[in-house]
């Protein structure tokens, strides 16, 4: 993840967050940040390995699902991107390792004041989510699917909560509603990216292929020997192509329609002029795909741990917290985000 952070971010912005940081040593076996803790700071891995804590010590030595690893790069602790919530889970050295910490509201005043940082700091951020989540899922068990990567409500919040109605304006311009039916494949692994998707109705099932093949092969449909195992699916609202576009590199995964799907394509050759024209538009872009990715990992994350979640006709328990639970905050950003996904519905002739 070291080059990430080295290739996206400016000598300037190196220079500010190592003059604002602090540096903490962390000795193997202990932790950097327990299980319900609010975080205070953001903290970028420099040395060792550090990883969360997700299963109870019994159930780790028979657990098959991947231990989630902070190298040298990764950034851990998101709440510039999401509601103030506490940790779910702990984290602690594997070895012996060196961190920068970065205070939460020196942080914030730092992106809210200046376009150009926040700009290059979102784009490293939501490659380095994306890069961490495509990490787990390729090594998820063969038999495990993943949940709906974003429920509709959280799509919206991570994407439309960080836009302006003037990039949504333009978004709806430069776009072109295109219609899916059930079943049709829509992309497939291995293909150039030629624009970013917004689902506007219907969902996608997202599928990966386990075998080992090359790029080519995938781009051409050749022959394979093994079949594609279905690891998500992309509900209306979400962003479709967000780890291609940011690593400029094919698509992949092959998506397929679950039913008759409408999405909004937005061409890459109209998007970045736009992102290299609008430093305002580029710093909300990417903060939106920087709060898409991290919103993905956490549902990732949240499923390998086995978060508790609601299901209707339970009692609700006032110590428990909920995956995909809202607090006030996120309640009043979903509202603005909900109208401004509505407002684009209606603005593309696009019923509710």
């Amino acid at each position: 993840m070291t080059e990430i952070i080295l290739r996206e971010l400016s000598s300037s912005d190196i220079d500010w967050m190592t003059l604002e940081g602090s540096k903490l040593e962390i000795t193997a076996g202990d932790r950097l940040l327990q299980a319900c803790e609010n975080l205070n700071a953001l903290y970028l891995v420099l040395e060792g390995e550090l990883t969360l804590n997700l299963l109870q010590p019994e159930q780790i030595a028979s657990s098959t699902f991947p231990q989630v690893i902070y190298t040298s790069g990764d950034v851990i602790g998101s709440f510039f991107l999401s509601s103030d919530q506490p940790l779910p889970f702990a984290v602690s050295a594997l070895e012996d390792s060196l961190v920068l910490a970065i205070d939460r509201q020196i942080l914030a005043d730092k992106l809210h004041q200046d376009a150009s940082f926040s700009t290059r700091f979102y784009r490293a951020i939501a490659m380095l989510f994306s890069s961490k989540q495509w990490q787990i899922t390729a090594r998820l068990p063969k038999e495990f699917m993943l949940q709906s990567h974003l429920e509709m409500t959280k799509s919206m919040l991570s994407v439309f909560g960080s836009l302006h109605d003037s990039d949504m304006c333009w978004m709806t311009s430069a776009g072109k509603v295109k219609r899916l039916k059930e079943n049709e494949v829509y992309i497939r692994e291995g293909q150039p990216l030629e624009a970013l998707d917004i689902i506007l109705q219907g969902s996608l099932s997202m599928f990966i292929y386990s075998g080992k093949r090359n790029s080519v092969s995938l781009a051409f449909n050749a022959s394979q020997d093994t079949q594609p195992r279905k690891i998500a699916e992309a509900l209306s609202g979400e962003i479709l192509g967000v780890t291609a576009f940011l690593d400029m590199t094919p698509n992949l995964y092959m998506l397929k329609a679950n039913q008759e799907t409408l999405v909004l394509s937005i061409p890459i050759s109209a998007l970045m002029p736009r992102i290299q024209q609008d430093t305002g538009f580029a710093s909300r872009f990417y903060q939106a795909l920087a709060s898409l990715t991290a919103e993905r990992l956490f549902q990732i994350i949240s499923q390998l741990e086995g978060g508790a979640r609601y299901e209707p006709g339970c009692s609700l328990c006032d110590s428990q917290a909920y995956t995909g639970e809202l607090d006030i905050t996120d309640l009043q950003q979903l509202s603005i985000a909900r109208a401004r996904f509505n407002w684009m519905l209606h603005q593309l002739g696009v019923k509710v």
